[in-house]
């Protein structure tokens, strides 16, 4: 994607002369606007016009981005710090170690996203829609991701220690290798989850569907996992320490599912 020099002078009058700029400019989609090292802390860019834009380094620390397009824009290294991104859109947006830490980003879609060792520590994702993103050694420390679509994206090596993840939609995605110690995933959709090697100790997942997901070599020490449905996962080699069960659904090799009221991973037949 080739770029071009953007009137930046454009940005701080306000973003309708921006977005009338871009608009006047569309007939050139194939030139991406080169806004790198942009410096607007506590901008106002509400439903701006920043999609394929090249803002690689900007400091947007605290901005306001509600609604604002930036698909397909090149934010590597990008400050978003603080910054309100609530129903933007970064669809397929290059976001590796861009920094959104306590940033806002409520019903944002991140979808195809690459934001590999991007930091989200403290962010807010509620309803955010990362279906396929990329996120390889991210750093989601405590995050929110309250009914998250995660499907088919890779968090693969993630730190996500304390996250809560209640009710996400976790369907085949990666966490192979991932922190996900302490973190609340009550009610979360796993099925068919990639939990490889993952830790997952003192996490919580009442309720949580595992069906069909590979725990081979997880860490569940101490974790919750009430009334969770394992039904053909694969448990082999995990670490169950004072790991709580109680009404698990779990199904082991061919066999029909078997329910109890109490279940103890001690007494679990897992075939090894």
């Amino acid at each position: 994607m080739s770029t071009i020099d953007a009137p930046i002078a454009l940005l701080y009058q306000g973003v309708e002369l921006w977005n009338d700029w871009r608009q006047a400019n569309a007939d050139a989609p194939a030139e991406a606007p080169l806004l790198e090292g942009l410096h607007m802390p506590q901008g106002w860019l509400r439903r701006a016009a920043l999609q394929h834009t090249d803002l690689s380094q900007a400091d947007l620390t605290g901005a306001d981005l509600q609604e604002a397009n930036l698909r397909h824009s090149i934010l590597i290294g990008a400050t978003f710090a603080q910054a309100n991104l609530q129903r933007a859109d970064l669809s397929e947006a290059y976001l590796s170690e861009a920094d959104l830490s306590d940033a806002n980003l409520t019903q944002t879609s991140l979808v195809g996203a690459v934001m590999i060792e991007a930091s989200f520590r403290n962010a807010v994702l509620r309803h955010a829609n990362l279906q396929g993103a990329i996120a390889h050694l991210s750093n989601l420390i405590q995050s929110i991701l309250t009914q998250a679509d995660l499907t088919h994206a890779d968090f693969s090596g993630a730190t996500l220690i304390g996250a809560v993840l209640i009710e996400a939609t976790l369907v085949q995605t990666n966490f192979q290798g991932a922190n996900l110690s302490l973190a609340d995933l009550s009610r979360a959709n796993l099925s068919h989850a990639n939990l490889r090697g993952a830790d997952l100790s003192g996490a919580t997942l009442t309720d949580a569907n595992l069906s069909g997901a590979d725990l081979h070599g997880a860490n569940l020490s101490s974790a919750i996992l009430d009334n969770a449905n394992l039904h053909n996962a694969c448990l082999t080699a995990t670490n169950r320490e004072g790991a709580q069960v109680q009404g698990t659904l779990l199904a082991v090799s061919t066999s029909e599912p078997a329910s109890s009221e109490d279940l103890s991973l001690a007494n679990f037949d897992l075939g090894f």
